[in-house]
């Protein structure tokens, strides 16, 4: 789902939560929004950390997602793993700080409307939901003869203009 769906339900829940959690009802809008900064963790690992522009992170996921439906898509997000959210929560069981349970909230809502919309395109097995699930299913890929790696890999080169050394950039970048 798009950044700016998210940002407009969590703008529209967040208000209406003020009763339950006050002020911490800005960190569940945050958390909200701020859970896809790991689609940017994603695109520079996938790059080797060589290209830091939040621009072509956006573009690199726009035509990686146009191809998820192959049979080699398997996508991770670190923070939409159930390890991720037994962190959070973990943190906030031993504190008992209501900005990690409003952080937590916010998580969970954003999650909600990601398998929602996973569901509707048919595409909720192309997301690992935990990052022990990711090693099965890739290593089960690798062992089958599939290259899982391949959607990243030739998202990468379609958009460097298939140059070596110039992962992600155009020529107006550079």
């Amino acid at each position: 789902m798009k950044a700016q769906y998210h940002a407009l339900s969590a703008g529209i829940a967040a208000p209406m939560l003020i009763p339950v959690l006050g002020p911490y009802s800005a960190v569940f809008f945050a958390s909200s929004v701020l859970i896809d900064g790991d689609h940017y963790l994603d695109y520079l690992y996938r790059n080797g950390f060589k290209d830091f522009s939040v621009k072509r992170m956006f573009t690199f996921h726009k035509k990686l997602y146009e191809n998820w439906k192959g049979k080699t898509f398997l996508g991770l997000n670190i923070g939409h793993t159930a390890e991720w959210l037994l962190l959070v929560y973990g943190a906030y069981a031993i504190t008992d700080w209501m900005w990690l349970k409003a952080a937590l909230w916010g998580m969970l809502f954003h999650m909600v409307f990601d398998l929602i919309y996973g569901y509707q395109r048919k595409g909720l097995r192309r997301r690992a939901l935990s990052i022990i699930e990711y090693i099965i299913r890739w290593n089960r890929m690798k062992r089958r003869g599939l290259h899982p790696e391949l959607p990243y890999t030739s998202t990468l080169r379609v958009m460097s203009g298939f140059s070596e050394g110039k992962i992600g950039k155009t020529e107006e970048d550079n």
